[in-house]
């Protein structure tokens, strides 16, 4: 996809979310503008406007399904606005992002908390933390590993995507740290939280993830 197709699909996306919270159609068209903006810095190569398209795409899939759905999309268009891999705070930085986003849009207090509070629970998909207590945070988490569940063509773009973005970390450290995110994935019960997403894309995710793996070995 070139990057006016990107653009204009981010539009659509950001309209029909701008109008489900009762906001003038042009206050999506801005948010997408100025969001795709900070997708597109370096040194993202997976973590940029595709990566956005694709988790607004499947909120949007998804609004007949998953509970409260302009929570979901609306933190998913922040969860990754703010990415240094070298830094241990994107989460959080990214989520007051979403939350002073919110309140200057005057969607109320109550929700730029819960927006918060779901961009915040990506901070955990890595460490193995519990998720907050909130049934939209499930939905949050499996659209963004929904990657992992992905055929093995474009899981394989995605591992290289990302040891790119990683260019800084040695060979050996990299081999190390990215063999422990994967067992910690692989050590899971469960991958996927919801039903859907297990469903769906737990028995490819497994088989992607024993791949690379073995391919660090």
């Amino acid at each position: 996809m070139d990057a006016r197709a990107l653009r204009d699909e981010l539009h659509d996306h950001g309209r029909r979310m701008a109008v489900s919270l009762g906001l003038a159609r042009e206050s999506g068209t801005a948010l997408a503008d100025a969001l795709l903006l900070q997708y597109g810095r370096w040194p993202r190569r997976y973590h940029d406007g595709r990566h956005l398209l694709a988790c607004v795409r499947e909120a949007e899939a998804l609004r007949s399904v998953a509970p409260s759905p302009d929570a979901i999309a609306f933190a998913l268009w922040f969860h990754d606005v703010v990415y240094w891999p070298w830094r241990r705070d994107n989460e959080a930085r990214s989520a007051v992002q979403a939350r002073d986003a919110a309140l200057r849009m005057g969607l109320g207090a109550e929700f730029a908390g819960r927006v918060h509070g779901l961009v915040m629970a990506t901070a955990h998909l890595a460490g193995g933390a519990p998720s907050p207590d909130d049934p939209a945070t499930d939905w949050v988490l499996d659209i963004d590993l929904g990657i992992l569940g992905t055929p093995g063509v474009v899981y394989d773009r995605y591992e290289r995507d990302v040891r790119r973005e990683y260019f800084f970390v040695t060979p050996w450290a990299w081999r190390k740290g990215r063999a422990a995110v994967l067992r910690h994935f692989l050590d899971q019960p469960r991958i996927y939280r919801t039903e859907h997403f297990r469903d769906r894309l737990e028995e490819m995710a497994r088989h992607n993830l024993t791949r690379a793996l073995a391919r660090l070995s």
